[in-house]
């Protein structure tokens, strides 16, 4: 199944990674270790969330999310900022009081400065976001299906697999690569490699 982290050896995981680095001063490594631990965080509150009631403000979110190859492509300093604006709203939102506990948390596992750790973590919270509204759309779905995208995200359903891949990958780049993972994801294919070949997170 797909997952979240699968994000991270695409175009679009490999640009964010990029600007995170160009941002904090970390290596690419480091910033993939920690969007590693952190992505699947922010899917998790994400959904504790809703189940705590805040549907309303995460639902507003979900409209408002940009597309993140855009966003990606083009990206100023200005951008820069506005985004590390964004992520850090969006961050308390949906991780509030557990913020400050999970940067430290995964600076002090990763051997990262924390400052690096929130900056890495802000600019990330915004992709995922609009992954999901994203797929929310394609898939129209209302809002009380959002919980069964985070667990497709997470990699607990294959439900919603085309639609993940569709939009975190760039077909322009590889138009075949979506009938090939669907492929592997029905099985067509018996290999016991990640759904996008050593992309990290698929099984």
């Amino acid at each position: 199944m797909a997952s979240i982290l699968d994000v991270l050896n695409t175009n679009l995981g490999k640009q964010l990674i990029n600007k995170a680095s160009k941002e904090t001063g970390e290596s690419n490594n480091n910033v993939a270790s920690v969007l590693g631990m952190v992505l699947p965080l922010i899917l998790g509150n994400f959904k504790n969330k809703i189940q705590e009631g805040h549907e309303e403000a995460l639902t507003e979110m979900l409209e408002e999310a940009p597309d993140p190859f855009k966003f990606m492509k083009v990206f100023s300093e200005k951008e820069t900022n506005d985004l590390l604006d964004c992520g850090n709203d969006y961050g308390e939102i949906i991780l509030g009081e557990n913020f400050s506990a999970i940067t430290n948390t995964i600076s002090e596992s990763c051997l990262i400065e924390e400052n690096s750790v929130k900056k890495i973590t802000a600019i990330s919270i915004p992709v995922v976001v609009a992954i999901l509204s994203i797929q929310k759309k394609k898939e129209n779905l209302t809002n009380n299906d959002i919980e069964f995208l985070i667990d497709n995200a997470l990699g607990n359903s294959s439900k919603y697999n085309n639609s993940f891949l569709e939009t975190i990958l760039d077909t322009e780049d590889d138009p075949n690569i979506i009938p090939k993972a669907s492929e592997m994801i029905l099985g067509k294919e018996n290999k016991k490699d990640s759904i996008l070949k050593g992309y990290t997170g698929g099984k």
